[in-house]
C-alpha cells in the first residue's frame, strides 16, 4: 500500500505543504538559514524549496484520510459531523491518531471503523478549519 507522507506547517504566516526536515547541524545545501532548524521542503518545477518553519506548534502530518469534500485531514484540523463539533485531530500515546474534544479523547481509527468509510474518505466528516487559524471553532 502506498501512503502519501505529507506535512504542513506555518512558515512566516503561510501554510506550506511538503516534507518535514530537521537539521541538527548546518547542511551542505545553500538553503540553510542559521536562525531555523526546521523546514518544510517542497519539490517544484524550478527545484527544491526550503521554507523555515516559524511556528513549530503548527507542524502537522496528513493521516491518509480525506473529509467528505476531498480535503486532506491533518493533525490540528477541527472536524465536524453535520453541524456537530467532533473535535480536533491529535496524537496521543494511548489512542494513536485521535480526536480530542474538550477532555474526551477517542481513537480516530475506531471512529473510522464505525463510520461510512470508503477508500480513505470519511463521507460524513468535514474539516472546517484548524486550531491555529480558527481556534473559535473549538468553543
Amino acid at each position: 500500500m502506498n501512503r502519501e507522507i505529507l506535512f504542513r506547517a506555518k512558515c512566516f504566516g503561510n501554510w506550506r505543504y511538503g516534507s518535514y526536515v530537521h537539521f541538527d547541524k548546518k547542511p551542505i545545501y545553500n538553503c540553510y538559514n542559521c536562525n531555523y532548524k526546521d523546514f518544510i521542503v517542497t519539490n517544484e518545477e524550478d527545484g527544491e524549496h526550503y521554507y523555515p518553519i516559524t511556528d513549530l506548534s503548527s507542524i502537522g502530518q496528513y493521516w491518509w484520510l480525506n473529509d467528505k469534500n476531498g480535503k486532506k485531514i491533518f493533525k490540528g484540523d477541527v472536524l465536524f459531523q453535520e453541524q456537530e463539533l467532533l473535535g480536533v485531530v491529535c496524537i496521543s500515546k494511548r489512542y494513536g491518531v485521535s480526536i480530542l474534544k474538550k477532555k474526551t479523547t477517542w481513537s480516530l481509527i475506531n471512529f473510522v471503523l464505525d463510520s461510512d468509510f470508503d477508500a480513505g474518505v470519511l463521507s460524513d466528516i468535514e474539516v472546517r478549519g484548524n486550531i491555529y487559524d480558527n481556534p473559535e471553532l473549538m468553543k
